[in-house]
């Protein structure tokens, strides 16, 4: 069964109005999620990411700005990494997770060989 990544994407301020006891209910709410992915043995890796970094170009001599995006108001936040028979299967899964009341989850398949079209 292949494996499948969601990209979390949201506004960086798409968050900023939660009062903290909304901010915990959406944490339980991600939780109970990928407790179920887990139990279900679906679930491969889950993780936040910060939200600073570097980006590298490579086009001459190697260049490092900060990042990600500076110029995006959109960032990826986490990903999660599924198993699902199909990108069908990966969609349906990745639907119900509560992130969408935020953002987008980009969904793609992890290839088997580099830059695969599938």
């Amino acid at each position: 069964m292949p494996d499948y990544i969601g990209l979390l994407r949201r506004e960086e301020r798409s968050v900023e109005n939660l009062s903290p006891d909304e901010s915990q209910r959406v944490l339980e709410l991600y939780l109970d999620w990928t407790n179920r992915m887990d139990q279900e043995g679906r679930l491969r890796a889950s993780h936040p990411l910060t939200r600073t970094g570097r980006v590298l170009r490579g086009e001459g001599a190697l260049s490092t700005t900060d990042g990600p995006h500076t110029e995006s108001a959109e960032i990826v936040g986490g990903y999660i990494t599924i198993t699902a028979d199909d990108y069908d299967q990966a969609a349906k899964i990745f639907g119900t997770h509560p992130h969408l009341r935020f953002g987008p989850i980009e969904v793609r398949r992890i290839a088997d060989e580099s830059c695969s079209e599938e």
